[in-house]
């Protein structure tokens, strides 16, 4: 005698439905839309591709031309040790002028 237990009731059915619905929700979509859709959206994400990787491309150079900036304000300081030198003697000029003496 053959006892085994069969506990297989209706395990092949929820495929049937789940293929049954898919195909019902399908036949009321527009493909035409969905394809437009999906073009859209890969273009959208190819254009935002290329700005991250020009953004990547860009970036080292911003810094260094940030450097280089950095670099030439550096340089500008001697220009106020001019100014404060140029002031100093225009002082030093005004003082003999007004004792008396000849600007040199």
């Amino acid at each position: 005698m053959n006892t085994a237990i069969n506990s297989n009731h209706g395990s092949g059915n929820w495929i049937a439905f789940l293929f049954g619905a898919a195909f019902n929700l399908l036949g009321n979509v527009n493909l035409l839309f969905l394809l437009d859709y999906a073009l859209q959206a890969v273009v959208g994400g190819i254009i935002c591709l290329a700005f991250k990787i020009l953004g990547d491309v860009l970036s080292p150079l911003w810094e260094k031309h940030k450097e280089r900036v950095k670099k030439f304000t550096k340089v500008g300081l001697p220009v106020l040790k001019l100014r404060q030198f140029k002031r100093a003697r225009r002082m030093k000029r005004r003082k003999a002028t007004s004792n008396g003496e000849k600007a040199q």
